[in-house]
């Protein structure tokens, strides 16, 4: 094939993904709850003659491409993340803005999802000129847990595959453009879970207990000093404290802080 990015694209099937993505944004579904996702994905592929998408995690989905060129039978995954997150939008001038209080695609996992639909519907109308066979993912629950991405490796979706794709949308990126590095350019992510116990104590008597909240704070201003300290320069690592909850009552000394966060670092260990 020798055409450009934009002209794979019908006008049929480009009307039919910017209604997507601005569905996807009006409408936005955090993990594990894309119901409502998945259909539009599913009429969208079905409506361009894709049948046949099959389902996991509940709330994903994926569609398998065959090639009908004669050549190496070499198989290519393709991955978009279809999940919003719990962040309200402010953007009164935008008319696909979110109708879903609390909750937008402010990871750009609409556009992932538009991005991944265009992949499938150019490929099957063009599936003459390629051999093999292309596998679109459409992965829920990147954001939180239990994770889409786990189902996907432990429903053996990747397995077989010569090559997988992931992406993601880069507001620093010119339009039009994409960018492309060896290795690893985003960080893998891990969430983690601390309680800090204390004693409780009235706030007259503070010696008389153990207070959580002022161990916590330590906590959180030494753990920075693991980035800064521990590891080397050109890890990228960063770890961000995401929740803090503790205490019930001004005047008493609490007695238990819970913090959350994630750990993220372009290191295989």
């Amino acid at each position: 094939m020798n055409s450009r990015v934009n002209s794979l694209l019908t006008s049929s099937e480009h009307e039919a993904l910017l209604e997507l993505r601005h569905a996807l944004h009006r409408e936005p579904e955090l993990s594990n709850n894309e119901w409502k996702t998945q259909q539009r994905i599913r009429e969208t592929l079905e409506t361009f003659g894709l049948i046949g998408a099959k389902t996991f995690h509940d709330t994903g989905l994926y569609i398998d491409i065959e090639g009908t060129a004669s050549g190496p039978r070499r198989s290519l995954a393709v991955r978009g993340d279809i999940d919003a997150l719990p962040i309200s939008e402010d953007r009164a001038d935008l008319p696909y803005r979110s109708r879903v209080e609390g909750t937008m695609h402010a990871c750009g996992h609409d556009m992932h999802a538009s991005i991944a639909m265009g992949v499938a519907l150019a490929s099957h109308r063009l599936r003459h000129n390629f051999s093999g066979r292309l596998r679109v993912i459409f992965q829920p629950a990147e954001e939180a847990e239990p994770l889409g991405g786990r189902s996907v490796v432990e429903a053996g979706l990747l397995d077989g595959f010569d090559c997988a794709v992931g992406f993601h949308v880069d507001p620093s990126m010119p339009r039009g453009k994409y960018g492309a590095l060896p290795g690893a350019i985003t960080q893998s992510a891990d969430q983690f879970s601390v309680t800090v116990t204390g004693s409780s104590a009235h706030g007259a008597t503070p010696h008389a207990g153990v207070d959580a909240i002022t161990i916590a704070a330590a906590f959180i201003n030494e753990i920075q000093k693991v980035v800064s300290r521990e590891m080397p320069i050109d890890d990228r690592s960063i770890i961000t404290i995401g929740t803090i909850h503790g205490g019930h009552a001004t005047n008493i000394i609490c007695a238990s802080v819970v913090l959350e966060g994630t750990i993220r670092t372009s290191s295989p260990a």
